[in-house]
């Protein structure tokens, strides 16, 4: 008899799907919002963006420790809630009192609270399963789908409140749904797995002062990097190099066997930052490509043209189950990709969405606007991209570094991230048109010149992918045969 999940996977559920419609409803508005209420200009918008998307990623790793070593995962669970909560809040009451500078004490809340508890419910997933349970994976899948359809319903609905209600409306209702997390924490938290050996201690008051000061004044510090954008940038970019040097320094004392695994990893975390720079166009150049030359109807419904933003994750919605089925059978039949396969081929299909996005330019009609076609395809290319890249990224990295440096690793991945928002929004603010006014014909030129480009970038570097799979496969390939050699001679 089939065994149900555990009680605790289906309350981190519950909560994802909140936290998903919560954090992807401004995800969806935020760049709008930043020019159309505050008046800032499309360059500096998207810079902003990516600031505050690099910024949750990157104290992820702090967020680790904590779960881990200071407050345990579902506390750090919890309190994440609550700071997301909070800072949404604020960014409302800013767009009610039209102060702007609440804003941005608001996203670095925002930011502060991703930082703190989104690493936590995957952590406590795994420890609500017995080792080697083979529910976990089907958990992780739909623990993967539930948030693509909080992400859906908040791409899809949000920008329609924040039109037709108000800005405020949207704001409101990220902050309502991290308040439903909290109050059902509180309400079923004897019921969730204690995750970490932290989760089953008293936290001393302390302690707890401590943690409370310290995220204080992260607000405070992420708050003014979001006003001051270079010098986030250099902050992000020297923890980079930081993480960089201690990656390098760790390969130094592992085996040689162990050695060659981390050097896969590392360049595959090359080729991830790649994806993820492209990955953030679709808020960005590809949200406002749409705003401005697609038209706001599908089969006859009018639709805000920021809400097909919501095609990303309503594609992923219909592909994981088709690719995890292809994904078996290849593997059945011993045909299946190798990781640096797959992670080449992602790269070479979102060349294909940016392509299509740029010939989109010779359809357009004679006042420069396109089918929704043109928008809806190649977000069907760049969910597959995702699904081969993004999805699976993290399970191989895991593979590849020693389990003892795990925890920083992860932190590592997430620095992957928070890098690729900032290039990206650069990358993004290339398509700015500045203060010069275009018309629909003219931004339909000027975008499909810009995706062509982007198509042009993206081939070359999936091209050096797909020359680097088979030497990355040799590279893993002669570490097993090299290990199985070593358990022979040693069993001799």
């Amino acid at each position: 008899m089939k065994k149900k999940h555990p009680i605790t996977f289906y309350i981190l559920c519950s909560c994802q799907f909140w936290w998903a419609l919560s954090f992807y409803s401004l995800w969806a508005i935020l760049p709008v919002f930043l020019g159309e209420e505050l008046g800032i200009d499309q360059k500096t918008s998207f810079a902003t963006f990516g600031a505050f998307a690099a910024l949750g990623a990157a104290m992820l790793f702090v967020g680790g420790w904590l779960a881990d070593k200071i407050l345990g995962a579902k506390r750090t669970l919890v309190w994440g809630f609550f700071f997301q909560g909070l800072g949404y809040f604020i960014i409302a009451y800013s767009a009610i009192t039209a102060q702007p500078h609440f804003v941005f004490v608001g996203l670095g809340t925002v930011a502060v609270g991703r930082g703190i508890g989104s690493v936590a419910p995957p952590t406590i997933i795994a420890s609500a399963y017995e080792k080697n349970d083979p529910r976990l994976d089907g958990a992780y899948t739909l623990f993967y789908m539930v948030n693509n359809i909080g992400a859906f319903v908040a791409q899809l609905g949000a920008p329609i409140m924040a039109y037709s209600i108000g800005w405020t409306s949207a704001f409101i209702l990220s902050g309502v749904g991290m308040a439903v997390n909290v109050i059902t924490y509180l309400m079923l938290n004897k019921k969730i797995t204690k995750a970490t050996e932290a989760d089953k201690h008293a936290i001393p008051f302390k302690t707890n002062s401590l943690f409370l000061s310290a995220a204080l004044i992260a607000v405070a510090l992420a708050s003014y990097l979001l006003t001051n954008l270079p010098l986030a940038q250099f902050v992000l970019a020297t923890a980079a190099l930081v993480i960089l040097f201690l990656i390098t320094k760790e390969m130094k004392k592992e085996a040689p066997i162990s050695r060659k695994r981390m050097i896969v990893g590392l360049v595959l975390m090359g080729q991830a930052l790649a994806f993820f720079v492209l990955y953030n166009q679709m808020p960005t150049s590809l949200n406002f490509f749409a705003i401005n030359n697609v038209e706001a109807e599908i089969f006859g419904f009018a639709i805000n043209p920021v809400s097909y933003q919501s095609f990303n994750p309503l594609w992923i919605i219909f592909l994981s189950p088709v690719l995890a089925h292809i994904y078996t059978t290849l593997g059945e039949k011993g045909k299946d990709l190798s990781m640096p396969g797959k992670f080449a081929l992602g790269m070479l299909v979102c060349a294909a969405a940016f392509g299509l996005a740029g010939f989109s330019q010779y359809f357009g009609d004679e006042n420069g606007m396109l089918n929704p076609f043109w928008i809806a395809a190649p977000h069907f290319l760049f969910a597959i991209g995702e699904l081969l890249i993004s999805a699976l990224g993290l399970s191989a990295i895991a593979k590849l570094f020693p389990s003892r440096i795990r925890g920083f690793i992860y932190g590592a991945w997430n620095m992957t991230l928070a890098l690729a928002s900032v290039a990206g929004a650069w990358v993004a603010g290339l398509s700015a048109t500045g203060e010069a006014e275009m018309t629909p014909v003219e931004s339909l030129v000027s975008y499909g010149n810009y995706f062509y480009a982007l198509a042009i970038a993206s081939t070359l570097v999936g091209l050096v992918c797909v020359y680097l799979a088979p030497r990355l496969n040799r590279l893993i390939e002669t570490d097993v045969s090299e290990e199985t050699e070593a358990k022979d001679a040693q069993t001799a």
